[in-house]
């Protein structure tokens, strides 16, 4: 019986190394086939799931150097990631990533200029991706100064002044003072949501249905994503 029990565990194990039989939880990232025929929703249920991997610690198992080599002529991101440039908020971690996956676009508060904006445009019209994320995180900096009101140097200015009208927002809500910066960084998110739904230049695919626009909160301590969905 012991041995029936130990022939046993060893197939099972087998099973889930080789991807037979049982589903391990180590699953790829997304495949070329999966790039080339993807949609908006498709990708928000991808990231979605490789965010709970993050958060469990069941990594995907990734083929970094062959990916690297692969990825010489040519890209086919899934998405496009708006993050803040906090060390703490890497998204090709955060969603469980490899190389080529994510079109990250990284600024102080996760705003958006010309330049950002021009870094989507690329990626929509040449790359093809169908989801663009605007990623916030708890206890944003950039987000904590523009709620102190008060005048920063230049260098600092130019990006408090994009997030202030979302952090008046915040403060005019009447909420508690320890939620008055969560609730900062949502409305924050939602501003630069509303701001990419301005630009003529992606109107005409949102309207199509190529492409979809959608916020997240990154929770530090559990690194969950919460999803702000329309």
């Amino acid at each position: 019986m012991k041995k029936s029990r130990n022939l046993l565990c060893l197939v099972v194990g087998l099973n889930l190394l080789s991807g037979t039989g049982c589903h391990s939880l180590y699953q790829p990232t997304f495949n070329e086939k999966i790039k080339e025929e993807i949609n908006p929703d498709q990708a928000i249920r991808l990231l979605e799931e490789g965010n709970h991997r993050f958060v469990s610690g069941h990594l995907a198992e990734k083929q970094v150097i062959q990916a690297r080599r692969q990825l010489v002529s040519e890209q086919k991101p899934v998405a496009v990631i708006i993050s803040c440039s906090d060390s703490r908020v890497a998204p090709e971690i955060v969603f469980d990533q490899s190389l080529g996956d994510l079109f990250v676009i990284r600024v102080a508060g996760n705003i958006v200029n010309d330049d950002v904006i021009g870094s989507v445009q690329y990626a929509v019209d040449h790359l093809h991706v169908p989801l663009v994320m605007v990623l916030g995180h708890e206890n944003c900096g950039a987000v904590i100064e523009a709620l102190q009101r008060k005048k920063h140097p230049s260098y600092l200015q130019s990006i408090v002044d994009k997030i202030e009208p979302a952090a008046e927002k915040a403060i005019s809500a009447g909420l508690a003072e320890e939620n008055v910066i969560d609730r900062a960084v949502i409305e924050n998110v939602k501003l630069v949501e509303d701001e990419l739904h301005e630009y003529s230049t992606l109107s005409e695919k949102l309207m199509n249905g190529d492409i979809r626009i959608i916020g997240g909160e990154y929770h530090l301590a559990s690194g969950k994503v919460t999803w702000l969905k329309n």
